[in-house]
């Protein structure tokens, strides 16, 4: 017998059996892995980190915006306190009787030099004014004063383009002067006479 021919044979066969899928089993679990983790980071890890990333940007987005509104609310505060300023310059209030006495003389010594005739001027009463809370039912001695308005009414006859000039020397006052009624009639001489009735603004005594 030839060994040599024996071997060769076997040999042979061997090389000529089928595969199984035991030989491919570790490259089905190679592939298995792959896909599984492919599964998890695009299906659970992914839209986590996109979520994450989408919250991230919302929170700096409204931190930018905040910080906008801070700039502008500062800027409002700024503002106001110009306006403030600016109003307690041009309205100034009465604080005393001596300046209400001031007034009476504005209105006749204007009377004069605008050749205007006074036919009224008196001191009406002073009303006191109180909050929101006076209208709602509650005891109105209870309720402290915002202010007082002192009314004053004249009567003035003459031209009219005299009285307005009267008119505009009080309204260029630096006090907070209420023009509350104003009724002006054409007499028969041509002339008018103008009833007025105006309001002073007065702070309570703290």
């Amino acid at each position: 017998m030839d060994l040599k021919s024996l071997f060769s044979k076997k040999k042979g066969g061997d090389a000529g059996e089928p595969k199984t899928i035991k030989d491919f089993l570790g490259l089905i679990i190679a592939i298995s892995i792959v896909c599984i983790f492919l599964l998890v980071y695009f299906f659970l890890i992914n839209p986590v980190f996109k979520e994450q990333a989408t919250l991230i940007a919302d929170k700096y987005n409204k931190l930018a915006e905040t910080d906008n509104m801070k700039g502008q609310i500062k800027g409002l505060i700024t503002k106001v306190e110009e306006l403030e300023l600016e109003r307690e310059e041009k309205f100034k209030l009465f604080v005393s009787e001596k300046e209400v006495e001031e007034l009476y003389q504005l209105i006749s010594f204007s009377a004069i030099r605008n050749q205007l005739k006074v036919k009224k001027l008196i001191r009406g009463e002073e009303e006191a004014v109180r909050g929101s809370a006076a209208a709602a039912g509650v005891d109105i001695s209870t309720v402290p004063v915002d202010y007082y308005k002192i009314f004053v009414e004249y009567d003035i006859e003459g031209k009219f383009p005299n009285y307005l000039k009267l008119k505009e020397e009080i309204a260029e006052l630096d006090k907070l002067i209420v023009f509350e009624k104003e009724e002006v009639k054409t007499t028969k001489n041509r002339t008018i006479i103008a009833s007025v009735k105006i309001s002073l603004v007065r702070m309570p005594t703290r």
